[in-house]
């Protein structure tokens, strides 16, 4: 791990996950999409780290290569397992990774896809029990009345199936099939953004909730900065496979330092009027991962891009404490973020 102290859960160095682009009658590589294009940070222990970017820009690759959903082409995941030992989770077989199941669960965007509809909710919360070894059908039944409990839902609904549900609801089950197995590290990837808004509020507070309660550990996958400002402590800015910035939420909503999360500021909904200011509309389209262009990947669509721009990769830098921005102008430019109330 890469910080002195021990409060670290989850350390990602370098992650890579390329997928290949095959034509013609052998199947042949031509190319490679680069998704997730060395991807590093970290998330302390009890905290919620927001990842954040426009769709495709590899936030669910990331998590799902974190999860071992995908298997990573480079770098390495730190996770620290719950007797303190700390495992490379890019580099474990199958067998190895059994045990870390347990400690790292992920809830789903679409509660209506992710739920069986041939399962009651006993049998989809209790699940994980049953993979896991608990083959007591007594006591798996009682833990998913406890998790039922725990997220809002009456015991009595578990023998019902998932058509009986609401959105919110079965997002509810959602969670409580997540947290059957007492996780350390729970990924959410949208776990709001199917839902209704008056709802979307109920599932985050229920969140938090959740968090203060069993101190859980959150990587929370979203597009909607309101969303974000609201859930996380910290927020890592994604582009093009990349992460361009990365953040305290307050400094990186009020002092953004990348051009392109000045961008994403701009489009932050504000309620009072007198408070609006200038949208940003950026130039141009989203680069091909398949083919990015040379140097810092936002600089046809930058503002404030020069020729050092489009000819080298701009490095992580730690401009601020716990302030990590990719940008070899964010010591010289002054961008604004979202005006304060």
């Amino acid at each position: 791990m890469n910080q002195s102290d021990n409060q670290i859960l989850l350390d990602v160095k370098n992650l890579r996950k390329f997928f290949p682009i095959r034509r013609g009658v052998l199947q042949k590589v031509v190319a490679q999409v680069r998704a997730v294009d060395d991807v590093t940070f970290y998330i302390n222990q009890g905290e919620t780290l927001s990842l954040v970017g426009e769709s495709g820009c590899g936030k669910t690759t990331t998590a799902r290569c974190i999860l071992r959903a995908y298997d990573p082409t480079a770098g390495q995941v730190f996770f620290r397992a719950e007797d303190g030992n700390v495992m490379d989770v890019a580099g474990l077989t199958g067998n190895q990774l059994q045990p870390l199941r347990r400690q790292m669960q992920m809830i789903f965007q679409d509660p209506f896809s992710s739920l069986n509809p041939r399962m009651t909710l006993l049998d989809i919360v209790g699940e994980p029990l049953l993979v896991h070894g608990e083959k007591d059908a007594h006591k798996r039944t009682e833990r998913v009345a406890e998790m039922l409990r725990l997220v809002g839902l009456r015991p009595e609904y578990m023998r019902r199936y998932p058509h009986a549900f609401s959105g919110g609801q079965r997002q509810r089950i959602g969670i409580a099939r997540a947290l059957a197995l007492n996780p350390r590290l729970v990924v959410a990837d949208e776990p709001v953004s199917a839902l209704d808004v008056s709802v979307q509020a109920q599932i985050l507070n229920l969140m938090l909730e959740l968090q203060e309660k069993l101190g859980l550990t959150y990587l929370f996958v979203a597009h909607d900065l309101s969303v974000v400002k609201h859930i996380s402590e910290r927020v890592a800015v994604m582009y093009v496979g990349r992460i361009v910035e990365m953040a305290p939420t307050k400094e990186l909503f009020y002092q953004p330092r990348h051009p392109y999360t000045e961008a994403l500021m701009s489009a932050v909904p504000k309620p009072d009027p007198r408070l609006r200011s200038e949208r940003i509309v950026l130039q141009g389209e989203v680069a091909d991962p398949a083919n990015p262009p040379p140097g810092c990947y936002f600089n046809p669509r930058c503002q404030y891009a020069t020729d050092i721009c489009r000819e080298k990769t701009p490095v992580q830098e730690e401009i601020t404490p716990r302030h990590f921005v990719s940008c070899h102008r964010a010591k010289e430019i002054t961008l604004r973020g979202v005006v304060r109330k």
